[in-house]
């Protein structure tokens, strides 16, 4: 189980899931793209029973989603690190980070959203895509293929 551990850049904070994640997306909106310098945000989303151990001190930034509802994005004090967010919108569900686990080597991307706000390079390509936020088509599309990738 040790892929499923990380932290921030600086190991003052750090993470450990106890099962698989519920699906991994990329996502191009403009918030994540500003998150993470690039041109999308590869988000781990789990199921808040999934949290094994979360320590460390964390800040809190909160801003509004597309749908009106916010989401609250924790990172660390030392070094700035986004390590989670909370979207009000999946209660009883967090999203880490991708690049804050310690291997990524077993993460499969399986879906992407904004895909319409991507740089032209950006696209990852998954046959699961919306241009904009996703919807409950696209949910049920990440859910089944989280269960064949992961045992979901």
């Amino acid at each position: 189980m040790d892929q499923y551990k990380g932290g921030c850049n600086c190991g003052a904070g750090r993470f450990e899931l106890g099962a698989p994640p519920i699906w991994i997306s990329a996502c191009h909106c403009a918030p994540c793209r500003k998150r993470t310098g690039s041109d999308y945000g590869i988000s781990v989303v789990v199921d808040e029973s999934r949290i094994k151990e979360f320590s460390g001190e964390t800040k809190t930034h909160t801003r509004t989603g597309d749908s009106g509802n916010p989401v609250h994005y924790e990172f660390c004090t030392e070094c700035g690190t986004t390590v989670r967010w909370h979207l009000t919108l999946i209660p009883g569900r967090q999203v880490l980070a991708a690049g804050a686990f310690d291997d990524m080597s077993w993460m499969e991307i399986l879906g992407e959203m904004y895909t319409s706000e991507a740089a032209p390079w950006g696209p990852v390509g998954c046959d699961a895509a919306r241009p904009g936020a996703p919807d409950d088509d696209w949910r049920t599309a990440m859910l089944e293929q989280a269960k064949i990738r992961f045992g979901g």
